[in-house]
């Protein structure tokens, strides 16, 4: 420990000096106050012993600028004195000293005199160690999360280069979709597909659950309703003795997609979903609901209504699914929507609820489906007030609109196009939303 002595008497001052350095201790000497303060700015000393009677600088003086200036360690500080008093005992001890020793000076009562500032000093010793390795360890800590951040945000961008572009204009029906996760990575999952010339696919899914397994579970289920004509997609049928692929009807792909997720499952996860087929020649809307909140049918001039609809979540049993059809007139509208829109809470916990939903969208039914879907993200962060979002909220909105012209030519299987940046999207509880309308 590096020990201070200031002392303007040289007999004592070396006394203690050769006493000090004998225990093992550095010492630095100073002959008065002021120069005692001077070698304090020089030198890193864990204690002093200071006289109180010195030229200059008194030694409760030293004590005052010492307490009154900031330095990195505790200065433990002993004053020598001849005063016996104890008024000025209490007065040195008052200003600042943390002990203080008779003058003249014995070698035993220093000796203990020194011990509380070794301790302190030894404690000192053990925090800075422990705030090192505290350093080091939130440095590799801020750089694995860092990285986690990093790779998120590149998972988040691989999820969503999933969800439905700008595509291309095909007569009859016109759409709009809103994504919003409740975290870097969702376990929703949505997207609006051209099959053939006449059939267009719809689905939106929900992973139980939320993180990186939900997402990881979203992106596979996303692979296998691929609208591309393959083996590996569910959406598809190859006839049998051909090479050729058809249409499979919903219910036999949501029952395709489950025994695969359910053979396959090594966790609890699942996930429900609403999937459908609709013919832009008829207006005819061929669907099944697996364990997802049923769709909301909304003809022009009327209430909307949920559509039926039921079923095991996907990867949960071996089971079949039915089928639901309804046909659509010029007009018509169907809205796919996740839990996470009527199930989201006010302050008081309170559900936004399936009534406040089916009010909110008969408000919107003098406006386009882009505006529509705004209205309702309105009226669902209206509801929410300051509370949190702890689902992820998706939307489709899918309109019938046949025009008078009859459709013709090669439609490709699938023409994807950057979605619009997230920038451009109004903001739900500090989450990036999508919204992207474009006429089909």
């Amino acid at each position: 420990m590096k020990i201070l002595i200031a002392e303007d008497e040289q007999i004592p001052r070396q006394l203690l000096q050769f006493q000090l350095e004998q225990w093992g201790h550095s010492v630095v000497i100073a002959e008065n106050g002021r120069m005692a303060w001077e070698l304090l700015q020089k030198h890193d000393c864990q204690l002093v012993i200071t006289d109180w009677e010195m030229p200059e600088m008194t030694g409760i003086e030293l004590i005052r600028k010492i307490r009154e200036t900031e330095r990195t360690g505790y200065v433990y500080a002993i004053l020598l004195t001849s005063k016996s008093e104890r008024s000025s005992v209490i007065a040195g001890l008052t200003t600042g000293a943390d002990d203080y020793l008779a003058k003249p000076v014995n070698k035993d009562e220093l000796q203990a005199r020194l011990q509380p500032g070794l301790r302190i000093f030894e404690l000192e010793q053990r925090l800075a160690e422990r705030h090192r390795e505290l350093e080091v360890r939130n440095c590799l800590l801020a750089d694995a999360n860092s990285k986690m951040k990093r790779d998120l945000d590149a998972a988040a961008k691989i999820q969503q280069a999933f969800l439905p572009g700008r595509i291309q204009d095909i007569p009859n029906v016109q759409f709009a979709w809103h994504y919003s996760p409740c975290t870097e990575l969702a376990g929703d999952m949505l997207n609006v597909m051209r099959l053939d010339d006449e059939h267009v696919g719809v689905y939106l899914l929900d992973v139980s659950g939320h993180g990186v397994q939900a997402a990881l579970m979203a992106v596979t289920a996303c692979r296998y309703l691929s609208s591309h004509k393959d083996a590996s997609s569910v959406l598809w049928e190859r006839r049998e003795g051909s090479a050729d692929y058809h249409l499979a009807s919903p219910a036999a792909a949501a029952s395709q997609l489950n025994a695969r997720f359910v053979l396959q499952s090594l966790t609890e996860q699942y996930f429900t979903l609403v999937y459908g087929i609709l013919n832009r020649r008829t207006g005819l809307f061929r669907y099944t609901v697996a364990g997802h909140p049923s769709p909301v049918h909304f003809a022009q001039h009327s209430q909307p209504v949920f559509l039926s609809g039921d079923g095991f979540p996907i990867g949960v049993a071996e089971t079949d699914y039915e089928e639901h059809a309804i046909q659509l007139t010029p007009g018509d509208r169907l809205i796919f929507y996740s839990d996470g829109v009527t199930e989201c809470m006010n302050v008081s916990e309170e559900l936004f609820g399936n009534s406040r939903f089916l009010r909110s969208l008969q408000y919107t039914a003098d406006h386009s489906l882009d505006s529509a879907l705004s209205k309702i993200l309105t009226h669902i962060k209206s509801w929410s007030g300051t509370a949190p979002f702890h689902d992820d909220i998706s939307m489709i909105a899918l309109e019938y609109a046949p025009k008078a012209q009859p459709i013709s030519g090669e439609v490709p299987d699938q023409v994807t196009l950057p979605a619009t940046p997230l920038n451009q999207f109004p903001q739900i509880a500090g989450k990036p939303t999508e919204r992207v309308s474009t006429s089909l």
